[in-house]
């Protein structure tokens, strides 16, 4: 059966459906980034989950950035009233803008469900063997990569290619606002008045991605490595509920490691812009700080480098045989001392620009 992707009109009005994780949002921004470029009379809004919405709020190339009450929908799954009447509001506030056109980034049976909740009468997905849940059934064009083991950020890029969108380019546009900037100058002025290069470390994972984590005592020693051998400021910075992880690896560090006060992901991101390197698993704060072009060493388990690695020149994978205790503290640090200038980094104002044909010459297009 032949669904193929057909191009944007100049007045469509397009909702593109990207719900969670951070990491998977941030994968997303270069195929926005495409769409915007080819159609800039589009309008674009993104449905987006609380956890990453702070990320698109106020981005310059989406126009509406829509709430999906994920808390509530699944405080009413209980109550099948509630939750007919939760999906209903829903399905109210998405018809009334009158979309045209709804983009499954996502590849669930939710997100292609609010693809079909939203009215759009064109729905555009990924097809049979490239999404999950049989969520091809609710769209009504597909895009089939060549390549069904894709980097994640190209496989989000052929779906925008398939509706038009024209570009080489790789780029995540996430600029950062004054006073992000200023509160991060102050927090580095005061956790490093000496001026060291910054080494952030972030050991954390949500709950259901623990075996992703790096041990709590190799993330102290890598501290104390690179402390005492290269002289940089290894910062620790965690989530929510991740403070005693995170005070655990000060204190394995000899408490050569400073702790990072709470930040959000947006201050996150303008004290990433501003490190010598970032280490950590497959996470959000991982493809936070690719996006915004700070070095990454990247200590993979379980998930495959080929799908989620950081893309581009900089960077440094080390992968994990039976456990994450495979990575010796000694092995991560001859990584990273590779990476790691002698003087402090100046601050990113953007992010690289990589080329689409350079990183995936055999994967360029997609099939119907």
């Amino acid at each position: 059966m032949e669904r193929r992707a057909h191009p944007l009109d100049d007045r469509d009005r397009v909702l593109l459906i990207r719900l969670g994780a951070v990491g998977d949002v941030l994968r997303t921004l270069p195929a926005l980034h495409l769409i915007r470029e080819t159609f800039p009379s589009v309008h674009l809004a993104w449905i987006v989950e609380d956890l990453a919405r702070d990320l698109l709020d106020g981005h310059p190339e989406i126009d509406e950035v829509l709430r999906f009450p994920r808390r509530e929908i699944g405080a009413a799954a209980g109550n099948p009233l509630r939750m007919a009447a939760s999906l209903a509001a829903l399905r109210r506030q998405l018809r009334a803008r009158r979309f045209t056109v709804a983009l499954d980034f996502q590849g669930s049976f939710k997100s292609a469900f609010l693809a079909l909740l939203s009215g759009a009468p064109r729905r555009v997905g990924f097809g049979p063997g490239h999404c999950r849940e049989f969520s091809f059934v609710l769209t009504s064009e597909w895009v089939r990569p060549v390549d069904p083991r894709l980097n994640r950020v190209e496989r989000n890029c052929l779906l925008a290619e398939a509706l038009g969108a024209a570009g080489d380019e790789i780029e995540v546009i996430l600029p950062e606002r004054p006073e992000e900037e200023h509160e991060a100058e102050a927090l580095l002025h005061t956790v490093n008045p000496g001026g060291s290069p910054v080494v952030v470390l972030s050991p954390g994972t949500s709950r259901r991605q623990r075996r992703k984590r790096w041990p709590p005592e190799s993330f102290g020693r890598l501290a104390s490595l690179l402390a005492a051998s290269i002289g940089a400021l290894p910062l620790v910075v965690f989530g929510p509920g991740e403070e005693a992880l995170a005070r655990s690896i000060v204190f394995a560090s000899g408490k050569r490691a400073a702790l990072s006060p709470p930040t959000s992901l947006r201050l996150l991101a303008s004290l990433l812009r501003r490190a010598a390197l970032f280490v950590g698993a497959d996470t959000g704060p991982m493809h936070l700080a690719w996006g915004v072009g700070c070095p990454v060493l990247a200590l993979f388990g379980p998930t495959d480098p080929r799908l989620n690695a950081p893309l581009g020149p900089g960077h440094v994978i080390l992968k994990a045989g039976g456990s994450m205790a495979d990575i010796t503290p000694e092995r991560a640090f001859e990584a990273a001392r590779g990476l790691v200038p002698r003087r402090p980094a100046t601050a990113r104002s953007a992010s690289p620009r990589l080329s689409r044909a350079a990183l995936f010459p055999r994967a360029a297009g997609a099939g119907p």
